[in-house]
C-alpha cells in the first residue's frame, strides 16, 4: 500500500460517537401523480419509499406551480393502474401553506 502524500487524506478525520444527530441525504425521484385530494396525493413510483418518510413534491396544479411536503403513509407494490410505476405511494400533505391550500382547492373545484 502506498503512503505517498498524494494518496493520503489531507484533513484530520474524527469518528462520531453515538448518539449523534441523524443525517439524511436528499433523494430525487420522478413520480407520477395518480390522483390528488385536499389531504394527500397518490403517486406512482419506480422505487419504494419507507412509510413515514417525508419528501418535497414539486408539481403543477393546472397552470400553478406548487411545492408541498408529503409524508408516505402507505406503499403498495404491483401495477399502479394509471402510471408506469411499480409502487403506489399513498401520501398525506404536511402543513400546507395558505397559498398552496388555495391553489389546491381551486384546482379541485375546477376539475369537478
Amino acid at each position: 500500500m502506498s503512503t505517498s502524500s498524494s494518496d493520503r487524506r489531507r484533513g484530520l478525520r474524527v469518528a462520531l460517537r453515538a448518539p449523534e444527530p441523524e443525517v439524511s441525504l436528499p433523494l430525487s425521484a420522478t413520480v407520477q401523480v395518480i390522483d390528488i385530494s385536499e389531504s394527500g396525493v397518490l403517486l406512482a413510483s419506480s422505487q419504494p419509499l419507507e412509510i413515514g418518510r417525508r419528501a418535497q413534491l414539486r408539481t403543477r396544479l393546472g397552470a400553478d406551480p406548487v411545492t408541498m411536503i408529503v409524508e408516505v403513509r402507505r406503499v403498495v407494490s404491483g401495477p399502479s393502474g394509471r402510471g408506469t410505476g411499480t409502487y403506489r405511494l399513498g401520501t398525506e400533505f404536511v402543513a400546507l401553506d395558505d397559498d398552496v391550500r388555495r391553489k389546491l382547492a381551486r384546482f379541485l373545484r375546477q376539475d369537478q
